[in-house]
């Protein structure tokens, strides 16, 4: 791809708009948020970059930058400049708006479930919630496809007025606001009501599933509804549909993840980066590594690099195991000691052309001195 600009509408534009920071960043995957800091830094630059080395920057693919280049599009923060040749030239952003009407965070679910009054107009004088218009463009939705997308979850819709108090008289609503509430230990802002409805709802989780997930994230001490409706977008980008498969995939990855992280001596953070978890998927989904044969080669890096030892480094040896039909540990010592043979071997013959080496040059030396004497 061809090099692009980055800059923005306010000329020298360095500086993170508060409504960013307010109500933008808080819904938006960690890596786009990533993208959209650099992006603003490169806008004091006005250097040109081309996706690949936004990718390498950020650590991350192409088709990862891509992804957050068309989620800031829809967000009205990013706008595309095109040549005449349809080619993508500059990225511009865009001063970001504050939505027209806001609710604030004190605003607690006990005040919705009080209002719900035989007067219909009630709750609709004291909260509007409008759908966000995002006012994208077709072309710029358009911006390098993916044939591949894996299954993304849908994006959070607010519920009007009529939906909120349909949703507030629903028993296993109530219910879960009961359990949000004694989990959180706090009474539910309206925003974290929106998340239980969209997690309920729009993600299709059960009571079950929904009631585990609450009971997961206050067990492990995450009871930020950010984070609990993270974790329910993964679920559902993971295909988990019931409280079985969840407790299974929370048993199996997530004390993987802990596993792995604190064998490479990792104790900084409990879960790992999107990128890391890149690397761990393909060891157990792609390779159907077990757990054992991954934490083998962890071990297997530290012992090699024990100042060093990192993601890219344990894949190394998974993919050669991997290449090389690894399955068991019988497997991986019969893989041991065909190097350790070739390496004797390779040995052994550097020391035979050493030997042939050392007694064609005392030959020679022989029949020099003879010439010479």
């Amino acid at each position: 791809m061809n090099k692009i600009n980055v800059t923005s509408e306010e000329d020298f534009y360095t500086n993170i708009s508060n409504n960013f920071i307010e109500f933008y960043m808080a819904d938006a995957n960690g890596d786009f948020v990533k993208l959209y800091l650099y992006l603003a830094m490169l806008c004091s630059t006005h250097r040109p970059i081309s996706i690949s080395d936004i990718a390498d920057t950020l650590n991350c693919t192409e088709k990862d930058v891509c992804r957050g280049i068309r989620y800031w599009i829809k967000e009205d923060a990013l706008r595309l400049h095109y040549n005449e040749n349809k080619e993508v030239t500059g990225i511009v952003l865009l001063n970001l708006k504050k939505p027209d009407i806001t609710i604030t965070s004190d605003l607690k679910v006990v005040d919705f479930i009080q209002s719900l009054t035989p007067d219909e107009e009630t709750i609709s004088s004291r909260v509007e919630l409008p759908e966000k218009v995002t006012g994208k463009k077709e072309s710029e939705m358009d911006f390098i496809t993916d044939d591949d997308e894996p299954v993304k979850a849908p994006r959070k819709k607010q519920p009007s007025p009529a939906d909120l108090k349909s949703k507030l008289h629903d028993s296993e609503i109530r219910n879960l606001i009961n359990e949000a509430t004694a989990y959180c230990n706090r009474d539910l802002s309206q925003k974290e009501l929106n998340s239980l409805i969209y997690i309920k709802d729009q993600l299709g989780f059960s009571f079950d599933l929904s009631e585990y997930l609450l009971e997961y994230c206050a067990e492990i001490k995450k009871t930020s509804f950010n984070y609990i409706e993270k974790v329910a977008r993964n679920w559902y980008e993971e295909g988990i549909t019931s409280r079985e498969e969840a407790e299974e995939y929370s048993t199996r990855y997530l004390t993987l993840y802990s596993r792995i992280l604190k064998t490479l001596g990792i104790t900084s953070r409990f879960s790992p980066a999107p990128v890391e978890k890149k690397y761990i998927d393909t060891w157990t989904r792609v390779y159907g590594f077990s757990d054992v044969i991954i934490i083998e080669a962890c071990n297997r890096a530290i012992t090699s690099k024990p100042h060093d030892a990192n993601f890219p480094y344990v894949n190394g040896i998974l993919e050669n195991w991997y290449k090389n039909g690894v399955n068991s540990f019988s497997d991986i010592s019969r893989l041991d000691e065909s190097h350790s043979h070739k390496r004797k071997m390779n040995n052994e013959n550097i020391i035979s052309n050493y030997k042939n080496e050392k007694q064609k040059l005392d030959k020679l030396h022989e029949l020099e001195e003879y010439y010479l004497g």
